[in-house]
């Protein structure tokens, strides 16, 4: 294993090289990009900056997916930063504890998080936006780090899909390396291939498998602000990417909304993350444009890979895949007992790619971290013979483990049959006192379809489910990645 810092040095060695691409559409389809030298530049800004000297090590980027971003990400590890990433839908409240939780005294942002920022209680911002990238050699005055494996390079957030505020997790030189390289493997990455990026880059999954995938690669980080399919499209068509890592919404806006699928022939790697996408999508987005869809699993503790469906031929819909390599996995009932295949239960991770931490606690007090490296996901998963993990759910949102989640799956991946669904969450419950499941059904709807319509759709084809409350709402909570805020779902359900 390589250290991730050393690929970078390699791709900065060619000035005229070029690490990132930006699609600006505002004023039509643009292509702008960042070269090797532009980020030589940043860093000898950086290492001459006195702000940045004078206020420790830790570094916050607040950015929006922008060539911008990923200077930053390069110049600062390259003059020995800790990277502190932070959620482009910050709140205020959330922003003043990421800066009181890592004693963070400077961020790189743009203009668009001025007035935020100048609310909070960050020290000092520099503002990307107003650099002259002029006044500074293309000629590396810092000097080269050779960096040990366990040093902390970022500190990374989770999407936040409960709890008030995410948890800061302590990421190594290791984890990232280590998961760049086997992302590498399992895209099968090349030299100059170009990952198409929409995915937040501050976000685990985007960081990892497009932006550190791509600097071990040598490839080229192609960076869409936002979704938009059209010009998602038309970049296709006109710069042919190799690599889409996505989210399942945006493949059911794909599937939904699209004339075009053989446009994507392009693509060699369609990888869904941050959530499951239901198996009638991916039978629907293969049959229409011959591409295959692989899934994976990670969290944010697990530096976001720890389980892959490696080949199509190997593949089997719906699964997590298989464990990545040099990675121990044992399921475990509720009183640390192990269970055998088949059984559904608490997945436990043990590998190159589990965290450090988490910021400011130690690991006696850590409860789902040992003193021996095993992880606690929290989730609930079961193995099939072969090898095979498929995902249940977080065991809190579950409630209960066994026929429970099959109903759950089932129902979801009927519901998503129904044309009217745009988007759909389904909340389990259990019966205490039966020992039934029942479940409450929160839907967005495409346009023209009524509550009435999901309702005739529910009593003609899902009656042997218990369903106890149906609510269509006009748009449902999501995070930047585009998973369903679970912790707002109990509130849409009171209103």
């Amino acid at each position: 294993m390589k250290n991730i810092i050393e690929y970078m040095y390699r791709n900065i060695e060619d000035k005229n090289s070029i690490i990132a691409e930006y699609a600006d559409y505002e004023k039509g389809l643009e292509i702008k990009k960042l070269k090797s030298c532009d980020v030589i530049k940043f860093t000898n800004y950086i290492n001459k900056n006195n702000k940045m000297n004078n206020y420790g090590k830790k570094v916050g980027i607040l950015m929006n997916n922008s060539l911008g971003f990923v200077n930053s990400f390069y110049s600062l590890v390259l003059n020995d930063k800790i990277i502190v990433a932070i959620n482009t839908k910050v709140s205020l409240d959330e922003l003043n504890y990421i800066i009181k939780v890592n004693n963070l005294k400077l961020i790189i942002s743009e203009d668009e998080y001025e007035e935020i920022l100048n609310k909070s209680n960050i020290k000092e911002i520099i503002n990307y936006n107003e650099i002259n990238f002029d006044d500074y050699s293309n000629n590396l005055e810092v000097e080269k780090i050779n960096h040990d494996f366990e040093d902390i390079m970022l500190i990374s957030y989770t999407s936040g899909t409960s709890g008030k505020f995410s948890k800061p997790v302590e990421t190594t030189f290791k984890n990232v390396s280590f998961v760049s390289e086997e992302y590498n493997k399992v895209y099968k990455m090349k030299k100059k291939y170009r990952c198409i990026t929409v995915l937040p880059l501050w976000h685990n999954y985007a960081m990892f498998a497009c932006l550190t995938n791509c600097i071990a690669a040598g490839a080229i980080v192609l960076i869409m602000k936002e979704w938009n399919l059209k010009i998602f499209l038309e970049i296709n068509e006109k710069l042919k990417p190799e690599i889409f890592p996505g989210s399942p919404y945006m493949y059911i806006d794909i599937i939904n909304n699209s004339n075009s699928l053989h446009k994507l022939e392009n693509l060699k790697v369609c990888d869904s993350g941050g959530d499951s996408l239901p198996i009638e999508c991916i039978k629907k987005f293969e049959k229409m444009t011959g591409a295959v869809i692989t899934e994976g699993y990670g969290l944010t503790e697990t530096t976001s890979l720890t389980h892959f469906n490696y080949s199509a031929a190997e593949r089997k819909v719906g699964s997590l895949g298989k464990c990545v390599s040099n990675t121990e996995c044992k399921i475990l009932d509720l009183n640390g007992n192990e269970l055998s295949n088949g059984m559904w239960g608490l997945l436990w991770i043990k590998g190159p790619m589990v965290f450090k931490g988490y910021v400011n606690v130690d690991l006696k007090d850590t409860e789902n971290l040992t003193e021996d490296g095993w992880f606690n996901t929290n989730d609930v998963v079961k193995r099939d013979e072969d090898g095979y993990y498929f995902f249940a759910g977080r065991y809190t949102d579950l409630q209960m483990i066994g026929e429970a989640d099959k109903q759950f799956r089932e129902l979801e991946n009927k519901l998503y049959k129904f044309d009217g669904i745009k988007r759909v969450h389904v909340k389990t419950n259990k019966n205490e006192v039966g020992n039934f499941p029942y479940f409450d059904i929160i839907a967005e709807l495409k346009k023209d379809y009524t509550i009435q319509d999901l309702y005739d759709y529910i009593n003609l084809n899902l009656k042997d489910y218990v369903i106890n409350d149906v609510k269509v709402v006009e748009k449902l909570p999501t995070t930047g990645t585009g998973k369903i805020k679970r912790n707002k779902i109990n509130e849409l359900l009171k209103d």
